[in-house]
């Protein structure tokens, strides 16, 4: 791919993806007006819950899509067996967590956690996994804008019914729940209507050999998401735990201002991979060099971003935040430098993506994911919610610096750009 397409791809997928994100992130005065922080917290809980389970629906094969896709397979024969393995995992665990939900009921009820929240925090994931092997195709395939207007319009029928439900109606966290549900099931059926429509599917079986090739590949990538989500996301549970369902509340406003510099690396990598791992088959000192100038354009970008979301945190709070969250605009900063470290790191772990060093990567998850757990642990004890977000800061750095390390270490790459 020349650079001209590339840039063209990533301005595609960062405009899609950076409407996309808007959508909800402009529904957060409307959020902040209308429930209270016991309420946002409720449906911030749940959000967090399908990130958390997200690697376990399906066994990461969604993921694998983007890796063979570039390799000789028959892709509706591929295609076909992530399908299954994700239906039949998914639909077991899903009915498991409905036991849950009424095995703990009372437990959870205990928490000011609403029954059946977490069997549709299942339902959700299970959904949303069908319709991303439909995106993880077009995104490959660069159909930017197939991509793009199915996502948008997802995501604008999702918040248009919230506004509805709790603006019109009243709800409380139902009014932004349900209608995450009811559309990620609108779009599942939409996404495997076309997936048999554009010959993506060879009915539903699963052929051996690449039933193997998917799942060794992705199941330690179960870990490495896993590990991921624990590190953005166990904050809150642990905040739930310590503190109250109103601090989950107040700490998730903050942690989604500050993440918005997250869409500049989704939209980056979306499009930078395949760049990425064609110029590294093409071994050249010119390619390699490409490669070194791109990382440090795209840091330095990240790091101006970053100071300049800082400087706009006072007037975000005072125009657009509900006073009854203000005591979360401190916490940003600290989300903000988080978000830098993991940046860089989604550059670097590319390396090991390349050569297949998923194992490696799964551990490095686990091990930096055990620490968030610890640091939220004592941090949110000694400094309360500010020491969640603290904890998150510290994670990401010492998962950026260990990756930096490995990669260094493991790849030679003209870093002086000689």
């Amino acid at each position: 791919m020349k650079e001209i397409n590339l840039l063209k791809n990533i301005s595609g997928f960062a405009f899609f993806n950076v409407l996309n994100s808007t959508i909800p992130f402009l529904l957060l005065p409307v959020l902040t007006a209308y429930l209270s922080p016991e309420h946002y917290g409720v449906v911030d809980i749940f959000y967090n819950t399908t990130l958390i389970i997200t690697p376990v629906i399906g066994l990461c094969v969604v993921q694998s899509i983007g890796r063979f896709y570039f390799e000789k397979i028959v892709l509706s024969k591929f295609v076909s067996t992530v399908l299954v393995i994700l239906l039949s995992s998914g639909l077991i665990i899903t009915a498991l967590s409905l036991v849950f939900n009424i095995v703990f009921e009372d437990y959870l009820l205990s928490y000011d956690i609403p029954p059946y929240l977490i069997f549709l925090a299942f339902l959700y994931t299970l959904f949303t996994q069908i319709s991303e092997i439909l995106l993880a195709l077009w995104r490959v395939s660069y159909k930017v804008a197939h991509f793009g207007i199915f996502r948008v319009s997802k995501t604008a029928l999702d918040l248009g019914l919230s506004i509805f439900l709790i603006v019109s109606l009243g709800y409380g966290w139902q009014g932004r729940i349900y209608p995450q549900v009811v559309v990620a099931f609108i779009f599942a059926a939409i996404a495997l209507y076309l997936l048999f429509r554009l010959g993506y599917l060879d009915g539903l079986k699963a052929d051996k050999t690449y039933k193997k090739e998917a799942l060794s590949y992705s199941v330690p990538l179960i870990f490495h998401t896993f590990g991921g989500y624990v590190i953005n996301f166990s904050d809150r549970f642990f905040i739930l735990l310590m503190l109250s369902m109103s601090d989950v509340g107040i700490y998730s406003v903050a942690y989604q201002i500050g993440m918005v510099i997250s869409l500049v690396q989704n939209s980056f990598n979306q499009a930078w991979v395949p760049f990425f791992f064609q110029k590294l088959n093409e071994n050249t000192p010119a390619s390699k060099r490409k490669i070194v100038q791109i990382t440090y354009i795209y840091i330095a970008f990240l790091i101006v971003m970053t100071l300049l979301i800082y400087l706009l945190i006072p007037v975000i709070y005072k125009y657009f935040i509900n006073e009854s969250y203000s005591d979360g605009a401190s916490l940003i900063i600290w989300v903000l430098l988080g978000f830098l470290f993991n940046g860089i790191y989604k550059m670097l772990v590319n390396f090991l993506f390349y050569d297949k060093r998923t194992r490696l990567v799964a551990v490095l998850s686990i091990s930096s994911a055990s620490l968030n757990i610890v640091l939220n642990y004592f941090l949110i004890k000694f400094n309360g919610i500010t020491g969640a977000a603290q904890a998150t800061m510290l994670t990401f750095l010492f998962f950026m610096l260990v990756i930096l390390y490995v990669t260094l270490k493991s790849y030679k790459m003209p870093w002086n750009l000689k």
